[in-house]
């Protein structure tokens, strides 16, 4: 029977205990919502997709807008083009807004193993290239007030340069290199400002590099990070050297600075022997006067006189049989300020003792002929007399003038160092022509100088001093906050110009003893010369400056006398002394051409040593002397402690034993850090 379209088919009935068989409508409505989820979240993640999307465009988008805008901005910094540099810069700060938004937008991946790290790493470099720009935009300030100066005497005078960064300061009239020097004074508070910020951004991208393994973001920053590495070494220099620009651009009235010539191949603990010295006059950023001349017309003026008597240091009466102490011989301090005050205070006292007006004198300025070769080679070849000098011949040249050519060229023994101020003045000359768009060479080429311990500064003001001695510029001699320190300090003593020739290694060793460490700091002397008019045997006054409470156990290679006067080689005397919150241990020595010696010295280290081990790190600061070639360092260090970590690092084949072993070079101040 055909059922009718308004009829309805029951079921059939049942027995309650009669299995029912019905349709899977449950499953049927769960096919259904699965299927409306599928279709959500394909919305979901296609939403999820173009929000990250666009995210990810506006940082890459942002980002290559600031890199390009910050390479026309560093074109036109270069250029003085002050107004396109800002507009450009304005630009950088537009796409890292844009940059940033798009990050913020993807806040949330930074929860995501793996790809979070590569977030943080990306946030690290935008908020560095912020920095940058906010740094460059405080430059460009400075840099247009200084420049507005410059441009304002060239219209005035009517030059006819193509631009002020050709314009040598040596050129500018005194009312501007005043206002020059006075405005650059005037930005240390802004100037330290930056050098905070750089120091931040550097940070951030160290933080990237730490977490970034994609090549491809390294290269989107690295012209960020080309402008940030120049602009922090050159805020790293200026600030201090606005620091002291008032006092040694004479800006309060004249100033008078003792130069020191210090001869590194006669090596002193100043850095090197005074054999000449000048007296410079600066007021208002101008050189008002400069004249050098020969130590040993100074110690002239009191010769013969009973009166003068000033008592030589105890190393000098007895090696140098001088009892007196001359100007020639004040470098004998291995901190620059205690030799300079020396040096200044010997000089006024001479002059004094012969009745000549006593001059009033500022601050000195310390230079070795190895930076003289530096300069050389920075500003070219200089002839002086006929004599064209070089940065490889200038030393030796100089040496043999002063020495040998002056008697055959007819020149008066008391002038024959005469040709080192005029040198000198032609120094000055070229590098006061070096025009500001090289300044960042200059820069650099100072910076190396007081870093490897060729020049260094001394102030009598206070306040100047104390910017001199956290810059690094003042030769000063301290252990900081380190744990250990040493270092060498080496004296020539009627040697001729024999240190170039001599090569040293400094072994350093450090062990278990008596409930504490023990040290023993070994030089070994190489005499590589011979016999000639510049070289003889070496004869040095070794001093090796230590940890305040150190105590002398034993000592070897000490001589009485050189090996001519005294064959039997009798053992010297070692003399302690405290000086600059250390322990000083001295002796003297001698090494004849072809031979090797060692000096040793063993001494038990104080306590504040064996309570940093216990409390887990130990650190050694290894001090240059001014002046001294680079020495080979080897380092062995046995605290009875697994290392944990070390820097700089051991090989890794000597990991996992309580040694720490290195070789190094002391071409610079180094610092050893071990922790347990």
């Amino acid at each position: 029977m055909f059922l009718e379209p308004s009829q309805t088919q029951l079921p059939p009935q049942h027995h309650s205990d009669s299995p029912v068989s019905t349709p899977n409508i449950s499953h049927t409505k769960r096919r259904r919502g699965h299927a409306g989820v599928v279709i959500v979240g394909s919305f979901a993640l296609v939403a999820l997709l173009a929000y990250v999307g666009v995210g990810v465009t506006r940082i890459v988008n942002g980002a290559l807008l600031a890199r390009t805008a910050l390479a026309s901005a560093k074109i036109e910094i270069a250029d003085t083009d002050f107004a396109g540099a800002k507009t450009h810069l304005a630009e950088a700060h537009d796409g890292l807004a844009d940059a940033q938004s798009g990050a913020l937008m993807l806040k949330f991946t930074s929860y995501i193993p793996w790809i979070g790290a590569r977030y943080d790493a990306g946030v690290a470099v935008l908020d560095a290239t912020e920095k940058t720009v906010d740094v460059l935009e405080e430059a460009i300030g400075i840099a247009q007030d200084i420049y507005s100066v410059v441009a304002e005497a060239r219209a005035t005078l009517a030059w006819q340069e193509p631009s002020a960064a050709n314009t040598p300061i040596h050129d500018l009239p005194v009312e501007v290199k005043r206002e020059l020097f006075t405005r650059l004074a005037e930005s240390l508070p802004s100037l330290r400002t930056m050098q905070v910020k750089l120091d931040l951004a550097t940070e951030d991208l160290a933080t990237f590099h730490e977490l970034s393994t994609t090549a491809g973001i390294d290269d989107l920053i690295a012209p960020f990070e080309t402008v940030l590495a120049k602009l922090k070494t050159g805020v790293d220099f200026l600030v201090p050297f606005a620091g002291i620009t008032r006092e040694f651009a004479g800006l309060d009235g004249d100033r008078q600075f003792l130069l020191m010539f210090l001869n590194n191949t006669e090596l002193r603990p100043t850095g090197g022997f005074l054999g000449t010295y000048g007296l410079l006059v600066i007021r208002d950023g101008d050189m008002k006067s400069l004249t050098t001349d020969d130590t040993y017309a100074v110690d002239a003026l009191v010769a013969g006189n009973a009166s003068y008597a000033a008592p030589s240091p105890a190393p000098i009466a007895t090696y140098l049989e001088q009892p007196v102490w001359y100007f020639r011989d004040s470098t004998w301090s291995p901190d620059f300020g205690a030799g300079a005050k020396d040096a200044i205070a010997l000089l006024r006292q001479e002059v004094a003792a012969s009745g000549q007006p006593v001059p009033q004198i500022h601050g000195a300025f310390g230079m070795t002929t190895t930076f003289l070769s530096d300069v050389l080679s920075f500003v070219g070849p200089i002839t002086v007399d006929g004599q064209t000098f070089t940065a490889e011949n200038a030393s030796d040249l100089l040496e043999y003038q002063v020495e040998i050519a002056f008697e055959q060229q007819g020149v008066n023994r008391a002038d024959r160092k005469d040709v080192v101020g005029r040198l000198t003045n032609a120094l000055l000359d070229k590098l006061l022509e070096v025009p500001s768009s090289r300044f960042e060479e200059v820069f650099s080429l100072l910076a190396d100088g007081f870093s490897k311990k060729e020049i260094a500064l001394y102030s009598a003001d206070s306040g100047t001093q104390a910017v001199l001695d956290d810059a690094g510029w003042s030769g000063k001699v301290s252990q900081t906050n380190t744990a250990d320190v040493l270092m060498v300090v080496d004296a020539n003593m009627a040697s001729l110009k024999s240190d170039p020739v001599v090569k040293r290694t400094i072994n350093y060793t450090v062990e278990p003893h008596d409930g504490g460490f023990q040290a023993t700091a070994a030089i070994t002397y190489k005499h590589e010369g011979t016999f000639d008019w510049k070289t003889s045997r070496y004869r040095t006054y070794t001093r090796i400056y230590v940890p305040a409470g150190s105590t002398l156990t034993s000592s070897s290679g000490s001589l009485a006398n050189d090996a001519i006067r005294d064959p039997q080689g009798t053992a010297g005397t070692i003399t302690t002394e405290s000086e600059f919150g250390l322990t000083s241990f001295g002796a003297f020595t001698s090494i004849e051409p072809g031979q090797s010696h060692t000096l040793s010295f063993t001494y038990q280290l104080p306590a504040s040593v064996t309570t940093a081990v216990a409390a887990g790190s130990y650190t050694l600061s290894m001090l240059k002397q001014i002046g001294a070639d680079p020495h080979d360092v080897v380092l062995h260090l046995d605290f009875n402690h697994a290392l944990r970590s070390a820097s700089p690092a051991e090989d890794s084949s000597l990991w996992g034993d309580d040694i720490y072993d290195a070789t190094d070079t002391l071409e610079t101040d180094k610092e050893y850090r071990v922790n347990f």
